[in-house]
């Protein structure tokens, strides 16, 4: 019988899932005193399938709907037959020595029900929900409103992270993690499984205060670390997440503490969610939209401005001026048009091209030009001014962002997208493999280089160096972003190295066992990001490929739009609904026929070119690749006028 059951709830997150049940099998715990159990929430990214052609040996459940963390879990403890049983997300990475230290811990510590360690996420910080004090209605209250952030160190505020206990030496805690926590059967055995009126949040706290109420102690052991890259976690300033997590918190509240007591915390903690979901929405908006605004106030003041002289020194140099409807109501739409064409041109990107502002503002004008020119007489004021608006406008919000950055106000960067150099540390066999994966992001690299490990007498000729020479590397060759082998260097050397401050300014990811995915993640509130060789992934696309396909979408439907009464548009199986889709970004014209692996990535199209001439007889994924490095807006016209006037060919961009 094993001594430890391993039980992993798992929901899309294939490459994240592969990478934890490897590093569980290159532990020092002998395979014989573990098992692995995988329940599967009906996910479509193939999970089951690897798990089943990969690791046969583990036990695996076939959810046919998503049953919630608690429920899977509760299926996995059902079938379990170790005398410990760990909960363990899918998307961490355990040391070598790390289920061997927690057992031996366990084993010395016989008061104790659970037990949980050290986590850190992708960039080497520390977690904070690794040790957690009970979540009262006064504690809650504290986080709420930021009091704990305020006051970390201070016994009272700071008790829901326990904030004032060292994350370096072992704890008696209130709260284990559902990320990694190991439990007795035997205390599983009498205060049953988890809670499954909790979904999503709130069932560890629940299950760990169950273990304090029998009696028994939750331990954290500082003694080994882990990564948890929270791939699937919810943005935390979302208010999707402070609604659903402190709603949690109350169902907690309401189960142990009581109703008489939760009564008038209740609702305050309701008043407190809801300001803080609030605040958190209107952050994000005003962080989203600050430099839209700012411009836009901008360019409408140009416009107001420029207005005022041309009816003074032009118009009416004897007296007269514009109706107050014309600074009401068109001078707005002016400036929404000029703001619209710089958004579309992707001059609202941290990073974007410097042309792109001006490229924008000349969309713009083309746009307004051709609605004024639609307009009645009696309402088409000036063109003058629509011209002189738009240069000044140009000109001041160039000066205005040359500002910003000149005082470093994050808002616009002047540089356009910077390249990323990148080294790997592992053997040459598996560098080869670390390029054939980042081939097709070549166009983000400025250059790549291989670091072996310090055991090994490899030479090559792009060979930078060894690793125990890593500091002066990252100084030399400007190294900012690192991929290491799990299999030649370890996950627990991998884990150090992640939280050596040293190291802090890179960004560390890992290539899997099989040589295919490079995993990793640079934030605990965003979800983990892919290398992936052989599939379609956000980073193939290039800077400036969607703005710019966006925007010559709009151009191109506004233009056939006119064209409608043409039997050559209408031949070629152009209609107005058709227009409306591309207008409202629901289809592009020009692109390819999407599995549903890759639709997060582009949009359907009208015309597949890989269902014409020319594309036919290459493969897809030659096609696809070429057509987004190579993306020009002349290349959709000129493909668009190929299928218009039924030319045999295609323009040699495209083939």
């Amino acid at each position: 019988m094993p001594r430890l059951s391993i039980i992993i709830v798992s929901y899309n997150v294939s490459p994240f899932l592969e990478q934890a049940i490897y590093a569980i099998y290159a532990s020092d715990l002998p395979s014989s005193d573990y098992e692995i159990i995988v329940v599967d929430n009906q996910s479509s990214d193939a999970s089951c399938e690897m798990v089943k052609t990969l690791f046969p040996s583990v036990h695996l459940i076939e959810n046919k709907e998503n049953t919630g963390f608690s429920r899977a879990n509760n299926q996995g403890i059902a079938i379990s037959k170790g005398e410990y049983v760990l909960l363990l997300n899918p998307d961490t990475v355990i040391a070598e020595d790390t289920l061997r230290l927690c057992l031996s811990h366990m084993d010395n510590h016989l008061d104790a029900g659970g037990l949980g360690v050290k986590m850190v996420d992708g960039s080497g910080h520390f977690l904070p929900e690794s040790k957690r004090g009970l979540p009262t209605p006064l504690a809650s209250f504290y986080k709420i409103f930021g009091l704990s952030k305020l006051f970390p160190r201070h016994p009272r505020f700071g008790k829901y992270h326990l904030s004032y206990l060292s994350p370096d030496e072992n704890h008696e805690v209130d709260v284990l993690s559902g990320a990694f926590m190991m439990i007795r059967s035997s205390v599983l055995e009498q205060i049953g499984g988890l809670d499954e009126t909790f979904f999503m949040y709130g069932e560890d706290i629940d299950l760990s205060y169950r273990i304090t109420l029998a009696g028994y102690k939750n331990l954290y052991f500082s003694g080994t670390s882990i990564i948890h890259y929270k791939g699937e976690s919810t943005g935390k300033q979302s208010f999707r997440y402070v609604k659903v997590f402190y709603e949690a918190m109350l169902i907690f509240a309401r189960k142990h503490f009581g109703l008489r007591v939760v009564g008038f915390s209740g609702l305050l903690i309701y008043a407190a969610v809801m300001v803080r979901a609030s605040m958190s929405l209107l952050k994000r908006f005003w962080v989203a939209t600050r430099g839209i605004l700012v411009e836009f106030i901008l360019m409408y003041g140009i416009y107001a401005g420029v207005a005022r002289y041309w009816e003074v020194y032009n118009k009416w140099v004897v007296g007269g001026e514009y109706p107050t409807s014309y600074f009401l109501y068109h001078l707005p739409v002016y400036a929404l048009f000029f703001i619209g064409g710089i958004a579309l041109a992707g001059g609202y990107r941290r990073y974007f091209y410097g042309l792109n502002l001006w490229r924008g503002v000349f969309a713009g004008f083309v746009l307004l030009t051709l609605l004024y020119a639609l307009l009645p007489e009696h309402l088409r004021y000036s063109r003058a001014i629509l011209f002189l608006g738009a240069t000044l406008g140009a000109a001041a919000i160039s000066l205005l962002r040359t500002l910003w950055h000149a005082f470093k106000f994050n808002t616009f960067s002047l540089q356009s997208y910077k390249k990323k150099s990148i080294a790997f540390v592992g053997t040459t066999e598996e560098w080869e493999s670390v390029n054939r994966i980042l081939f097709p992001y070549a166009h983000e690299i400025s250059q790549t280089g291989h670091i072996l490990p310090d055991h090994t007498d490899e030479k090559g000729t792009s060979v930078w160096g060894r690793l125990q020479d890593l500091l002066p590397m990252i100084s030399y060759f400007k190294i900012e972003e690192l991929i290491i082998s799990s299999s030649s260097i370890g996950n627990k050397k991998i884990i150090s190295m992640i939280q050596d401050p040293m190291l802090k300014p890179l960004k560390i990811n890992i290539l899997g066992i099989r040589k295919h995915t490079i995993i990793g993640s640079y934030s605990k509130n965003n979800k983990g990001i892919v290398y992936q060789s052989g599939g379609l992934h956000q980073q193939w696309v290039p800077f400036g490929f969607h703005r710019i396909k966006r925007l010559t979408d709009v151009m191109v439907s506004l233009l056939l739009i006119c064209m409608l009464p043409l039997g050559q548009v209408r031949r070629a199986g152009i209609t107005a609904e058709k227009c409306r889709e591309v207008i409202f970004g629901r289809k592009t014209w020009v692109g390819f026929s999407l599995s549903e692996d890759i639709r997060h990535t582009l949009s359907d199209a009208v015309f597949r070119l890989d269902e014409l001439p020319g594309y036919d007889r290459i493969s897809f994924q030659s096609a696809l690749l070429h057509y987004i490095n190579h993306y020009t807006w002349r290349l959709d016209v000129e493909i668009l006028m190929a299928i218009l006037f039924q030319k045999k060919g295609f323009p040699k961009n495209g083939t």
